[in-house]
Formats: structure tokens, C-alpha cells, sequence
């Protein structure tokens, strides 16, 4: 009789626990699930995008450069608000005459939320045209203004699944052919430099890669193929030591308001914009302290002079 009123139970706790496992389970399935279905907007301030470059052009060389791109202030086009993007500086290691990247203005954005559509004007227009839909479903063809250059290889959507960037999981959506690796994330972008045309089947064409995207200045992304060391603005002052220990700006990022401190006693300090724009100049009187109020939503360049003519630079992020 222990026997036969043992046995039972035993099947009962054992299928508990199968249950138990297919419920949990589901619940892991609902919870990822979950997380694609949070539309993410797309950033309107304060993010930067770093990209890497690279082509073989033959007899001319070869390029390979790395620069960002940045959303830095509004302009209002057709009366119509758009963020401004902005690439301040190309580290290149490029021979001969390939590469090029021009810095500067890259052209301008806005995006419509409730049909979460992305729209982009070139540099040299005032017309614009859709840069992401992020609607897209398995088998669309991607139009706008990244679409393939190939013909008659239209840019599809292969597959959507999701990739974790910060601490949540977002939709991305496969569009790349085999040759060249390329993927709209929500809320990043095209992983292929962001607002270039995608080559298509096309090959030998040029090679473009996000290797990381930052926000507020959070690192929410790297691409699988780069190490995590780092994810800063790309200017001319990353190659040198400017002893930034001797200096404190606090907050960074700020509100639109920010306290710099010094160590020493500063002759002179200089905040331009990303395009060499003079916001503040004030030489000093042996302070040591100072505030800075009312500065608009952007990134700017914090210089620093010394008694010895000693300059030391900071990157400034405003997000009010």
C-alpha cells in the first residue's frame, strides 16, 4: 500500500515541475517579447553616433577614417524644426587621394513619433525625404533617401528581431545583402553609417560601420565587432593629454547650467560650438571657480588657458 499511495504523488510533483518549467518559460517568451513591443524614438539631443570608413580605391589607395556624428542644436527649415547633425573632426589614416569625409553640417532631422517615421534634409537641400520607417514588416522594400543605389537589387527587410541596446531590447530590422553588413535599429539608426545609401549588391563599394552609439552620455551601443573601450565625441583634442585631472565640470551632461573649477589660477576660458563658433569668452581675474548659465541643447568645446598659455580641453553635453 506505501507503494501505491507513494507513486502517485511522485507523478503529481513531477508534473508540478512541468508546469512549473513551461510557465516560466512563457513568461521569458512574454517578457522579451514585451520589450520590442516599447517603441523607442529616435534621439532628438544630446547623441552621438561614431563611425568607421573604410574603401579600396586601387591605384589611389586606400581609405579609412573615423569620425562622429552629432546631434548638436536646431534649425528651423520651411518652418519647420529640425536637429542639426554635426561632424566636428575625421581622424584619418587614408594614403593617397581616397577618403575625404568633410566635417561640418551633415544635414538635419525630425521625426514624427505617432507614425514613428524618421525624415532627413541633405546639406545642400531644403527638401526632405524619409530616412527611416520603423513599421517596416518582413519583405518591405526600405525607401527614402538610403535606398539601395543598386539596380535592379531593390533593399528589403529579411528578417526583424531584437538586439539589447542599454538595458533594454529594441527591434531591429535586417536589411543588408550578404556582401555588406546593414540593420535599422530603433532609436539608433542604419548601422551603415547612419545616413548613407545602402551599395546593394554592388561590390568593392565603400564600407561603412556605427561602431557605437552614445545618449545623455550613456554608451547604449557597440556593434559585435568592436570592443567596448570607449564611445567619446571624436574631436582634434582626443590624441592630446590636456590633464583634464586639473579641471572639474559638474554636471556633465548639464541642464543648460554647469560649474567649472580649477586647481589653479586660469587666465582665460573659451566654449565654442562644434563648428568653431564662439559662445563664451571671459578672461579672468585669479578665479578659480565659474557658472555658466542658460546654454541651449548641444555639444560644445570647453577651452581652458592658463598664466603659462597652457591650454586644457573638455567636452560639454547640454540637455535642458
Amino acid at each position: 500500500m506505501k507503494t501505491l499511495i507513494n507513486q502517485p504523488i511522485k507523478k503529481n510533483w513531477n508534473m508540478k515541475k512541468i508546469i512549473l518549467l513551461f510557465a516560466g518559460l512563457a513568461f521569458l517568451t512574454f517578457k522579451n517579447q514585451a520589450q520590442t513591443t516599447v517603441y523607442h524614438p529616435f534621439p532628438d539631443s544630446s547623441a552621438t553616433w561614431n563611425i568607421y570608413f573604410s574603401l579600396y580605391c586601387f591605384s589611389d589607395g586606400t581609405a579609412e577614417e573615423y569620425y562622429s556624428i552629432t546631434i548638436s542644436g536646431d534649425t528651423l527649415i520651411n518652418n519647420q524644426r529640425y536637429h542639426k547633425l554635426m561632424t566636428p573632426f575625421v581622424q584619418s589614416f587614408s594614403t593617397g587621394t581616397c577618403g575625404g569625409t568633410a566635417i561640418g553640417y551633415k544635414g538635419a532631422i525630425r521625426q514624427d513619433t505617432t507614425i514613428k517615421k524618421v525624415f532627413y534634409i541633405a546639406p545642400t537641400d531644403t527638401v526632405e525625404e524619409l530616412l527611416y520607417d520603423f513599421t517596416m514588416q518582413v519583405g518591405d522594400t526600405v525607401r527614402g533617401y538610403t535606398e539601395t543605389i543598386a539596380v535592379p537589387s531593390p533593399q528589403t527587410v529579411h528578417s526583424i528581431d531584437s538586439v539589447l541596446v542599454g538595458s533594454s531590447y529594441r527591434k531591429r530590422w535586417n536589411i543588408g545583402h550578404f556582401y555588406y553588413d546593414n540593420h535599422f535599429i530603433e532609436g539608433v539608426g542604419s548601422t551603415y553609417g547612419l545616413i548613407e545609401r545602402d551599395p546593394g549588391t554592388i561590390t568593392d563599394q565603400a564600407v561603412y560601420s556605427v561602431t557605437c552609439f552614445q545618449q545623455n552620455g550613456n554608451t547604449l551601443y557597440y556593434s559585435p565587432t568592436t570592443a567596448s573601450t570607449g564611445c567619446e565625441l571624436i574631436t582634434s583634442i582626443n590624441s592630446i593629454d590636456n590633464n583634464t585631472n586639473q579641471i572639474k565640470v559638474f554636471p556633465n551632461p548639464s541642464n543648460g547650467s554647469l560649474t567649472i573649477d580649477f586647481n589653479q589660477s586660469i587666465k582665460e576660458i573659451l566654449l565654442t560650438d562644434l563648428l568653431g563658433n564662439i559662445i563664451l569668452q571671459q578672461y579672468t581675474n585669479n578665479q578659480t571657480k565659474f557658472k555658466i548659465n542658460n546654454l541651449q541643447s548641444g555639444i560644445y568645446i570647453l577651452t581652458v588657458i592658463d598664466k603659462n598659455n597652457k591650454t586644457t580641453n573638455r567636452k560639454i553635453i547640454s540637455c535642458p
